[in-house]
C-alpha cells in the first residue's frame, strides 16, 4: 500500500501559501499514514454493470482484488465519488481532466468546483469567501461570483486538488507487505462484492470490490480516525464539465 497514493484522496494536510489553504486542500503528502479519515456510511452506490455477470475476482488474493478494482476504476475513465471524513464531505464527477461537484468543509463552509483540462472555477458559499478573503487579505472571494483561474495559479490547484485524477492517471496499489486480508462475498448496497480487510490494532478499513459485471472499486469503510469513507458508482458516465455561466472574476495569485 503506497502511503503517498492512498494519502491523495481528500487528505488535509500542509501545504505551502496560506493558513487557510492549510486546512482546505486535499493535495497529497508522504507523510500522511494512509488514506484519510472515516466519516458518515457514503449513500447508496449504482450497479457496476448492467449485465451484472460473475466475474470472478473473489477467488484472488487480497492484494489482486485491490489492484484490480482500482486499475478498473481508472479503466472506466471517470465515475462519480462521494466522501465523508470527520464532517467534511465532497461529491464530485470526475475524470483524468474534468471535474465537477461540491466540497463541504465543516466549519469552513463550501465550494463549488468545476476542473476541464487546465481551467479551474469556484464558487465559494459566504462562510468559505470570508474565510479566504481573511487569509488572502483581499475581497476577491464572493458567495455570488466564480473565480477563475488554471492549474497554474496556487489558490485554484489547491481547490482543484479535491478533484483526485491521479485515481484515472495512477491508480493506487497494495505494497506487498501490506498485511490485507481477503474477507467474504456480501451484498453492499444492492450489490454483491468482495471485502479486503486491513486490521490493526482493534480498528480496520475495509475496501469492496464489485463480484459482478465490471470488478470496480465501489466502497470504503473505516474505523480509523485518520481514514475516510467513500462510494464510487456511476461508471464511465460522462463528467461533461462546463463552463459556469453568471459572474466570473480572475483568480488571486498568491
Amino acid at each position: 500500500m503506497q502511503k503517498h497514493n492512498l494519502s491523495i484522496r481528500h487528505a488535509v494536510t500542509a501545504v505551502a501559501c496560506t493558513a487557510a489553504l492549510v486546512s482546505l486542500t486535499a493535495c497529497n503528502s508522504d507523510s500522511d499514514a494512509a488514506e484519510s479519515a472515516a466519516g458518515s456510511t457514503p449513500s447508496t452506490v449504482g450497479s457496476a454493470s448492467p449485465a451484472a455477470e460473475p466475474n470472478g475476482i473473489e477467488k484472488l488474493s487480497a492484494k489482486e482484488i485491490y489492484d484490480t478494482g482500482m486499475k478498473a476504476n481508472a479503466a472506466a475513465g471517470s465515475f462519480h465519488e462521494k466522501m465523508e471524513r470527520e464532517g467534511t464531505k465532497s461529491d464530485l464527477r470526475l475524470s483524468a481532466t474534468e471535474c465537477a461537484g461540491t466540497v463541504e468543509l465543516s466549519g469552513k463552509g463550501s465550494f463549488e468546483i468545476i476542473r476541464k483540462g487546465k481551467d479551474i472555477w469556484a464558487k465559494p458559499d459566504s462562510t468559505f469567501a470570508k474565510g479566504m478573503n481573511s487569509a488572502i487579505g483581499e475581497t476577491a472571494l464572493s458567495a455570488d461570483k466564480w473565480v477563475h483561474g488554471t492549474s497554474s495559479n496556487a489558490l485554484m490547484a489547491k481547490l482543484a486538488s479535491w478533484c483526485h485524477s491521479e485515481q484515472i492517471t495512477a491508480p493506487d496499489t497494495l505494497d506487498a507487505d501490506t498485511k490485507a486480508t481477503k474477507g467474504k462475498v456480501s451484498t453492499v448496497d444492492g450489490q454483491q462484492a468482495v471485502a479486503v480487510v486491513l486490521a490493526e490494532k482493534g480498528e480496520s478499513v475495509t475496501w469492496y470490490v464489485a463480484t459482478t459485471g465490471k470488478p470496480y472499486f465501489i466502497k470504503q469503510d473505516s474505523t480509523r480516525s485518520d481514514m475516510q469513507d467513500l462510494a464510487d458508482s456511476d461508471f464511465g458516465t460522462s463528467v461533461g464539465a462546463k463552463a459556469p455561466t453568471g459572474a466570473v472574476v480572475a483568480a488571486p495569485k498568491l
